[in-house]
């Protein structure tokens, strides 16, 4: 019981949502990660080759020391201005590029002597004077760093750039890596949720059907359901035929029994009857067939409620029609005589009271539930017999001063073969299941309510 609750909470719907948004963000992440490395790498390799070039191309159009004038002339200077330009997302202007200062140059003689050079990195040689890329901490900021020996000039040349060109690079990427997925997670998730109320909506409709549909309706489900759900369709179709066959089969075994069991009775009570005349009064065998009379009624009883059982399950459609009130109450009481002689009645139903019904079933409804309150009541106790116009209703009630009935038994009260005291053997369980079944068929509703002081009292809504 304990794993079926635990199943009931179970959400395909949420699952579903949990392992598409998990596969998209693990996606995504490993996407941005191996991005953002490869990002770096390119990145690396970019400004690497950049400087590189950017020797070269001080080569290319540097001149030897012949061709200065004067010697004062050395070292020649490149003023660098910083531009207040610190990231990409800023604006700059043709003559003051962002990140200008960020780059720098040097070019030195072979013996060491400094001859051209930024001034945004100063006068002091910023290699070791060995070719190749390093690193270098300059000033607290680090740059990367490529020497370059001109065989053709003699002199050493040097490019440099700052780190932090790169590094805001490869931010800006991971920046965009991080925010992309914030954005598309949850618009995936809006997306997602819509689509699987698309996708559930026949699963509702199907449950819709299914809560809307009365018990006795076994007939097989017909709606249009995608191919997922067919193959469930298709089984609970073939549960609701098999359950109408055993019902149908059930109701026949019960008619059938009640008629063969008809005969035997007939003959029993005229057997009985028969050795009551040959019987004296103040005989022990009187006890003996007294029993044998009570239990032939008990039986005949039984069998007569068997038989309208299976009449009322075989209702196809009811004979409704108006008809006033109180002519039904009378001539319920009238064929329950001499059971209701031993009684007090207080009878309120207004003589101009109509209502919309099958007389024939209704009257079956009233003689059961006078019977019921007959039977369990104490005599020379009040039975109140009252009707009312209620909105488009009419609602008839019953009361008795009887025994009563707990709230569990009330629930159990209307189902067939239920009787509170299995010991007692009055009735057979099945007058208050057809009633239920006649009040159903009239689109109304059957309650019992304890009453106060004891007793029960039984209520009828009917349209009127």
């Amino acid at each position: 019981m304990n794993r079926l609750k635990v199943l009931d909470v179970y959400s395909l719907r949420l699952l579903l949502t949990l392992l598409m948004l998990s596969g998209i963000s693990v996606s995504v992440g490993i996407s941005s990660w191996f991005s953002t490395r490869d990002s770096k790498h390119q990145i690396e390799e970019l400004f690497d080759a950049q400087m590189l070039q950017s020797a070269k191309m001080l080569e290319l159009f540097y001149h030897d020391e012949e061709d200065f004038k004067a010697p004062q002339e050395l070292p020649q200077v490149l003023h660098v201005p910083d531009s207040q330009v610190s990231t990409f997302a800023e604006k700059a202007d043709a003559l003051k590029l962002a990140y200008e200062h960020k780059l720098a140059f040097q070019i030195w003689s072979e013996a060491g002597q400094a001859l051209v050079f930024s001034d945004n990195i100063g006068r002091q040689p910023i290699t070791k004077f060995v070719q190749g890329y390093s690193k270098k901490v300059f000033e607290g900021e680090l740059w990367h760093v490529f020497s370059f020996f001109s065989v053709k000039h003699k002199v050493w040349i040097v490019t440099a750039q700052q780190d932090e060109v790169r590094q805001e690079l490869v931010s800006q990427i991971m920046h965009n890596a991080v925010i992309v997925p914030l954005i598309v997670v949850p618009l995936t998730l809006l997306i997602v949720s819509f689509l699987f109320y698309i996708l559930f909506r026949p699963l509702k409709s199907f449950e819709r059907e299914l809560m809307a549909r009365s018990p006795n309706d076994l007939t097989p489900l017909t709606m249009s359901l995608p191919k997922e759900l067919v193959p469930v369709r298709r089984a609970l179709n073939q549960y609701i035929s098999s359950i109408a066959h055993f019902i149908a089969r059930e109701r026949r075994f019960s008619a059938d029994a009640a008629h063969e069991l008809k005969t035997p009775l007939s003959v029993i009570k005229l057997h009985q009857q028969g050795l009551e005349g040959l019987v004296g009064e103040g005989d022990a065998e009187r006890i003996h067939l007294a029993a044998i009379d009570a239990g032939v009624k008990h039986m005949s009883h039984t069998v007569e409620q068997l038989l309208l059982l299976a009449r009322v399950d075989s209702i196809a459609e009811l004979n409704v029609q108006p008809h006033p009130l109180l002519p039904m109450v009378e001539d319920a009481l009238n064929q329950l005589m001499p059971l209701i002689t031993d009684y007090e009645w207080n009878i309120e139903v207004d003589a101009a009271l109509t209502l919309n019904c099958d007389r024939f079933y209704l009257l079956i409804v009233l003689k059961n539930i006078i019977e019921n309150a007959c039977k369990y009541s104490p005599a020379e106790t009040q039975i109140c017999i009252s009707a009312a116009l209620t909105d488009a209703y009419v609602e008839i009630k019953i009361a008795d001063r009887g025994q009563g009935m707990t709230h569990e038994q009330i629930a159990s009260a209307t189902e067939r073969f239920y009787r509170v005291n299995e010991n007692e053997g009055i009735g057979a369980g099945l007058g208050l299941s057809i009633c239920h079944h006649i009040i159903d068929l009239h689109q109304g509703q059957l309650t019992i309510t304890p009453r106060e002081n004891g007793g029960l009292v039984v209520t009828l809504l009917l349209p009127q």
